[in-house]
């Protein structure tokens, strides 16, 4: 049995309730008449849709020329200075779309943390860093997922709950060095003949070189990630066996090897003729054979786990993640106005920042039994911009339904 709950002690801006059921239970919460509202509830989606249409056409074009999935062509070439431009462009609206989908930044402590943790898999892998010139990390809902094994502690005759802390969903854009950059690097460092130094790349990063000559940039997302396992989704991965195994294949592997090697002198002291001599020296490779492939079983294990694990937590790649991202963007900025809208709009009195934040935080809290940080501010300043809202002496007055509805209307 398996079972993933929020981590509630950590606050999340996102609200997760798709949003035509959070207007209809919202309107119902606050009494309102759903009827009479629909009509702003839809045009206010629609605005929203249209300003983000025009993000996600900016985003892919930004994208074209570095995305690895690209089957269309093109005449175009890009000097160094323009790819750099580019980039930084892509980089930088990319963070502006997980921002307003309330995605956080992993930073670089947590990773760091990450790094050092032991899989609950059993899988410990290493990264080389240095292999990318962008890597980008972002994740939205910290929680735990529980799950029940037999284990050591019970002696295997019952299982015991194992909670392992994850991310609900995980972001993820990287560009790999050129193999010209990783070239000259090592030049730098090591000197001596640049072919030689190719060669030497080649053999020690072949996953990440196909194609070195044009610069691509690989955009994951992935859900329900273990902390403890985000390096197994860089595509420069080493696995390494853990210690527990090295240990397990230590005492075992060990004792057969040596209780071979004993049997073996013993043998070897009593050998009357050359026969004997090759059956024992037979026995004594098998039992080193043995532990090898005992090795190579628990790494093909660990690659088996990789693989299933990426197989089945992987939601989208590459331009495909930018349109998901945009659409989880519109939602959640759409949720953000509708909400803060509809409180004041109910309300008999003009409210603080203050006061909403807390009334619209309440409600999740009752409605959904969910904990959250309502991003009151973020609202506040789409009311503002749509012009369906005023603020006077730090009170909020909202427009009337009609003006609203005129005032958004306008925008399409």
């Amino acid at each position: 049995m398996k079972k993933t709950t929020y981590n509630h002690q950590l606050l999340e801006r996102f609200i997760p309730v798709a949003y035509d059921e959070l207007f209809e239970d919202a309107v119902s919460y606050l009494t309102l008449d759903s009827k009479e509202l629909e009509t702003f509830s839809f045009t206010l989606q629609k605005v929203f849709h249209l300003q983000f249409h025009e993000k996600l056409k900016r985003l892919k074009k930004l994208y074209f020329p570095f995305n690895p999935d690209s089957d269309t062509l093109s005449k175009k070439t890009y000097k160094d200075f323009e790819y750099k431009s580019l980039e930084n462009n892509l980089i930088s609206e990319v963070k502006v779309v997980l921002n307003d989908a309330n995605y956080e930044e992993l930073t670089q402590k947590k990773l760091l943390n990450a790094m050092n943790a032991i899989s609950p898999y059993g899988v410990e892998v290493s990264v080389d860093f240095e292999d990318f010139n962008q890597i980008v990390l972002f994740y939205r809902g910290e929680a735990v997922k529980s799950e029940y094994h037999r284990t050591l502690k019970s002696l295997y005759i019952k299982k015991e709950r194992i909670d392992v802390n994850i991310y609900r969903r995980l972001f993820i854009l990287l560009k790999p060095k050129t193999l010209e950059e990783c070239v000259e690097e090592l030049y730098k460092k090591e000197g001596g003949n640049k072919e030689k130094l190719e060669k030497k790349v080649r053999k020690n990063r072949p996953i990440l070189l196909n194609d070195s000559s044009k610069q691509k940039i690989y955009i994951k997302l992935f859900k329900d990630i273990p902390h403890a396992d985000l390096e197994m989704l860089f595509p420069n991965t080493k696995v390494k066996i853990s210690f527990k195994d090295k240990l397990k294949i230590g005492v075992t592997g060990g004792g057969g090897t040596i209780g071979a090697s004993i049997t073996f002198i013993g043998k070897l002291s009593l050998l009357v003729d050359p026969v004997s001599l090759l059956v024992a020296l037979g026995a004594f490779g098998g039992v080193i054979l043995r532990q090898v492939k005992t090795i190579f079983t628990h790494q093909t294990r660990y690659m088996a786990a990789l693989a299933k694990n990426l197989y089945f937590y992987n939601l989208d790649n590459n331009a495909g993640v930018l349109s998901y991202m945009v659409d989880l963007a519109e939602s959640e900025e759409s949720k953000e106005a509708l909400l803060a809208y509809l409180f004041l709009y109910q309300s008999k009195r003009a409210l603080t920042r203050e006061e909403l934040d807390a009334q619209i935080e309440a409600y999740m809290l009752k409605s959904f039994s969910f904990p959250m940080d309502f991003e009151v501010d973020d609202g506040v300043a789409k009311l503002l911009v749509l012009g369906i809202l005023k603020e006077e002496n730090g009170y909020l007055h909202v427009a009337s339904l009609d003006e609203a509805n005129c005032a958004l209307n306008s925008l399409i």
